[in-house]
């Protein structure tokens, strides 16, 4: 039986209320659930994009998070209008099962822009969620180095790089190597 594959996402948004702020950049690793010769499970790498988003309405945005998510005019040249930019996202997300870090944030903020722009996550995505912190919570909540189940945190623990913390490419592809070493454990 085939699985489903999952898509490891991440967002970068210009406030923390959706309500208030937009997404301005979102990164995507695609992966695929494979089990190695010994048995164990495991993630294989499929794909990875990077969509940024025209800001329309930087006079709302949260200074500390464009700050945060390292928001600068000149390098959103290569941005998309939003609803191209979720059209786009709803193509990589059609039947696959969603992953993040913080999925209730991602997941929520997503389904804000997508009803904001005529896009329907809800119905293309996969209804399972996967949240990477819960996961390892439940499977390292013993670990004496592990407090807050960040992202930082577990990427430090596992020993992973992420080279651009806080950027949406390198944050999804932190989370989807947290996820595979978490799950080769």
């Amino acid at each position: 039986m085939k699985r489903h594959q999952l898509a490891f996402v991440d967002l970068e948004t210009t406030a923390l209320d959706p309500f208030v702020g937009e997404v301005i950049e979102i990164g995507v690793v695609i992966a695929d659930q494979v089990t190695l010769p010994d048995g164990r499970p495991s993630l294989s790498f499929v794909s990875e994009h990077l969509i940024a988003l025209t800001p329309t309405h930087l006079e709302t945005a949260d200074p500390k998070s464009l700050e945060i998510c390292r928001y600068h005019e000149r390098d959103w040249t290569h941005a998309v209008p939003p609803r191209a930019g979720l059209d786009t996202l709803a193509t990589l997300l059609s039947g696959k099962v969603f992953v993040g870090q913080n999925v209730a944030f991602d997941w929520g903020y997503l389904l804000h822009a997508g009803q904001a722009h005529g896009v329907a996550f809800d119905s293309l995505v996969h209804y399972h969620k996967l949240d990477l912190a819960s996961m390892a919570f439940g499977k390292l909540y013993t670990e004496e180095r592990l407090f807050r189940f960040s992202l930082r945190e577990m990427a430090e623990y596992f020993g992973v790089e992420n080279k651009a913390a806080h950027t949406a490419l390198s944050d999804a592809q932190t989370t989807f190597e947290v996820c595979k070493r978490l799950m080769e454990r």
